[in-house]
């Protein structure tokens, strides 16, 4: 691991703690989304819930894949952002859907 691996672990953790809140909102929302229902969230919630949740994984995938070739690991970190990019998509669709078919904005 090499001094760049290392201010990237950090500068996740610091990003999944500064947005821990709007995670716990994200979290609320989307178990009611799993059952068709709404919890009132801002996209910016949204957005900083998904990128906290993002900065998990990619901590997550920097410890699992030390000491694999550097082209494995930036697949990885493709995969993660295509992934929470079709996450935070997901979200903002169920939102805007919801809010439209009931007159609810926040």
């Amino acid at each position: 691991m090499n001094n760049k691996d290392i201010f990237e672990l950090f500068q996740n953790g610091f990003i999944a703690g500064s947005t821990s809140d709007s995670y716990s909102r994200l979290c609320n929302f989307v178990s009611a989304m799993r059952c068709g229902q709404y919890y009132p969230i801002s996209d910016e919630d949204i957005h900083r819930g998904v990128e906290c949740e993002k900065a998990q994984a990619k901590n997550k995938a920097k410890i699992l894949f030390m000491g694999f070739p550097e082209d494995a690991k930036k697949a990885m970190e493709v995969a993660i952002d295509l992934k929470y990019s079709q996450c935070l998509q997901q979200f903002l669709n169920y939102k805007r859907t919801y809010e439209k078919q009931n007159n609810h904005v926040i």
